[in-house]
C-alpha cells in the first residue's frame, strides 16, 4: 500500500496555479479540490455534448443520454447498489435528504417518531423538524455526553412509534463515525426507514449500502472530487417505488391531463426538471478517477496525517483540542484558550493556509457540548506532512502572539488609548509585522463584561462585538468589548481617532481613507473589513444620534 501524495497532488490544476503554490489546503469536508480529469469532463461537455436528455431525438441528446445513465451505472457500482434504478441525482445531499423528508413523512401519522442525534448536519436536522412541523410528529435524539451521541444507547429512544432513523456516517465539525454495524444490529427487526447521511463518509471510505445494511444513503459528489451541485441518494428499489415524488415537472411524468398526471418508474420520478448535466459528466469523471485509485492507501495516509495531527496539537499549550483522533474521518478540530477561534483561522488565511472556522452548521453540538466556534482543519489525500508542518508552526506562532497580548488590569468602562501611536502602526513595513502591531493594539480594550447586553450588539462584525457611547459635556466617548483580538484591535484604531471628540471633529475624520492607507483594506479579508465598517457606522450613527 505505497501511497505518493506528492503524486496525487498532481492530478489537481489548482494547486499549480503560481497564486496556489504555496497554498495549504485544509478545508476539504466543506469541498474537496477537483482533479483535471473532472474539469475535462465539465468542459467537454458543453464542448461536444451539450443538449437536454431522454426526449430529444438528435445525436447530441442521445450522447447526453448516454452519458447520465452511463455515469448513473458507476454511481451504483461505487455505492454497490442492487440496480442503478436505485440511484437518483440530486443537487446534493442536502436536496437528497429534504426529498426524503418531503416523501416519507407524507405517509406517517401524527404522533409517529424520527430519531436524530446532536452530531447532524443542519441539512439532517431541519428538513425533518419541517416535516414534524406539518405532520404534528414527534422529533427525539440519540442519548449524548456532552453533545457526544452514544450511538452505542440507540435503542434507549426507540420506541414502536419510531418511523424514521437518519443519521450521519460521519460528522463534519468533529470526523467522528460511528460504527454503522452496531446501529444496523440495534435496528435489525423494526418496521421503520434508516437513512444514513454518507456526505463525510464518501470521501474517505469505500462506500456499500447492501453490507451497511441501510433503507437510504445520500452524498454529495463535491465532497469526494467531484463538481458541486450534484449528489446521490440510494435507495431500496421497492421503497423507492412506493415514495410519492417530491418535485414535478419535465422529465418525472409519462402522462399529463388537466386534472392528473401519470408519474414517471425509477428513477426518473425523483428528478423533475432538467438535470445538471454538466455536473453530471464531471461526477462521472470523478467516479472514473477514484475507481483508479488505491482508496485503502489513501485512506491509509489520511489517517497517519490524522493522528500526527492530534499528536502535535495535544502537546501545544494554550490550546483547546475537541476532536479524538479515533473513528475519525479526517478532522481537527481545536481553539485557542486566549483570543477568539475566528482570529486564529484569519492569522492563518494570513498564512496561506486554509481551514474553516465557526459552527460548521452543527449548532446543536456545539451548544451542547458548550462551545461556540471552534477552528477545523479536514484532510483529503492530497494533502502532506510538510501541510501539517505548516499548520503547526503557524498555530504555534500565533499562541505565542496571544500569550504576549494577554490583557492586564481591571474591568474599566473607558480605555485608556492615549498610548497607540499611529505612526508605529503606519511604519510597520511589512503585513505580518503590522498585522501583528494591530493585535498589541487590542490589549488597550478592556473586558467589560457589562455592556455586553443584545442592545449594544454591533450588527456586521465577523466576531461579536459590543460598543456603547455617552457624552461628557460636548464631548462623545466609547466603550467596546469582543472576544477577538483583531476586532479589538481595528476597535482601538477607530477609537483612537474618535473617542473624546466633538461632533465636528469626529465628522472631519477620513477613518476610511485611514483604514485604506494602512493596507487594511487590501489585506484583511472582506469580512474583517466589513466588521470595520460596521463599528465605524455604529460609531457615526451614535454622534448623529446625539444631535
Amino acid at each position: 500500500m505505497n501511497f505518493d501524495p506528492e503524486t496525487f497532488k498532481r492530478y489537481f490544476p489548482l494547486f499549480s496555479q503560481a497564486e496556489n503554490r504555496g497554498l495549504v489546503y485544509l478545508d476539504n469536508a466543506a469541498t474537496a479540490q477537483k482533479p483535471l480529469a473532472v474539469i475535462d469532463a465539465v468542459r467537454d461537455f458543453y464542448l461536444h455534448s451539450n443538449a437536454n436528455t431522454h426526449r430529444s431525438s438528435h445525436r447530441l441528446a442521445r450522447r447526453a443520454t448516454e452519458m447520465v445513465e452511463g455515469t448513473r451505472r458507476k454511481a451504483a457500482d461505487f455505492l454497490n447498489a442492487a440496480s442503478a434504478r436505485e440511484v437518483i441525482f440530486t443537487r446534493g445531499a442536502t436536496e437528497a435528504l429534504n426529498l426524503l423528508a418531503y416523501s416519507l413523512c407524507s405517509r406517517l401519522q401524527p404522533g409517529d417518531e424520527i430519531l436524530l442525534s446532536t452530531a447532524e448536519h443542519h441539512a439532517n436536522i431541519v428538513p425533518w423538524q419541517m416535516a414534524a412541523q406539518r405532520g404534528d410528529l414527534v422529533l427525539r435524539y440519540v442519548p449524548d455526553t456532552a453533545g457526544i451521541p452514544q450511538f452505542d444507547r440507540l435503542e434507549e429512544s426507540l420506541s414502536e412509534r419510531t418511523r424514521i432513523v437518519s443519521l450521519t456516517g460521519g460528522s463534519n465539525a468533529l470526523g467522528l463515525c460511528p460504527d454503522l454495524e452496531n446501529i444496523a444490529r440495534q435496528l435489525r427487526g423494526r418496521a421503520l426507514f434508516w437513512i444514513v447521511d454518507g456526505a463525510q463518509l464518501a470521501a474517505h471510505e469505500t462506500v456499500d449500502v447492501r453490507r451497511i445494511g441501510c433503507d437510504f444513503l445520500v452524498c454529495s459528489a463535491h465532497k469526494f472530487y467531484g463538481p458541486s451541485g450534484i449528489g446521490l441518494l440510494w435507495g431500496r428499489e421497492g421503497l423507492l417505488e412506493a415514495m410519492p415524488p417530491w418535485q414535478g415537472g419535465g422529465e418525472m411524468i409519462v402522462e399529463v391531463d388537466l386534472y392528473s398526471s401519470n408519474y414517471a418508474g425509477l428513477p426518473h420520478r425523483f428528478e423533475a426538471g432538467t438535470s445538471p448535466l454538466a455536473a453530471i459528466a464531471g461526477l462521472g469523471a470523478a467516479l472514473d478517477f477514484l475507481a483508479a485509485q488505491d482508496r485503502a492507501a489513501m485512506a491509509a495516509h489520511e489517517q497517519k496525517l490524522l493522528q500526527q495531527l492530534h499528536r502535535e496539537f495535544a502537546a501545544l499549550p494554550g490550546l483547546r483540542l475537541y476532536s479524538q483522533p479515533q473513528h475519525n474521518l479526517g478532522i481537527l478540530a481545536f481553539a485557542p484558550e486566549r483570543g477568539s477561534p475566528a482570529d486564529l483561522a484569519h492569522w492563518l488565511d494570513e498564512k496561506d493556509i486554509a481551514v474553516r472556522v465557526g459552527h460548521h452548521c452543527a449548532q446543536p453540538l456545539l451548544r451542547a457540548a458548550g462551545w461556540t466556534a471552534t477552528v477545523r482543519a479536514s484532510l483529503a489525500a492530497y494533502n502532506t506532512e510538510s501541510d501539517l508542518v505548516a499548520l503547526v508552526d503557524a498555530v504555534r506562532e500565533f499562541l505565542t502572539l496571544e500569550e504576549s497580548a494577554a490583557p492586564v488590569g481591571a474591568e474599566r468602562r473607558a480605555d485608556d488609548l492615549s498610548a497607540l501611536q499611529l505612526e508605529r502602526l503606519a511604519s510597520q513595513r511589512s503585513w505580518q509585522d503590522r498585522y501583528r502591531e494591530l493585535m498589541r493594539w487590542g490589549k488597550a480594550i478592556g473586558p467589560k463584561p457589562e455592556i455586553r447586553r443584545p442592545q449594544n450588539l454591533v450588527r456586521g462584525c465577523e466576531s461579536e462585538a459590543w460598543l456603547v457611547h455617552w457624552m461628557e459635556g460636548a464631548r462623545h466617548r466609547f466603550a467596546l468589548d469582543s472576544d477577538s483580538r483583531v476586532v479589538k484591535g481595528l476597535g482601538a484604531l477607530l477609537l483612537s481617532q474618535a473617542d473624546g471628540g466633538t461632533a465636528a471633529e469626529i465628522r472631519a475624520l477620513e477613518l476610511e481613507a485611514l483604514f485604506a492607507e494602512l493596507g487594511l483594506a487590501r489585506h484583511l479579508s472582506q469580512s474583517r473589513s466589513n466588521g470595520f465598517y460596521a463599528l465605524l457606522r455604529q460609531v457615526m450613527s451614535s454622534v448623529e444620534g446625539a444631535g
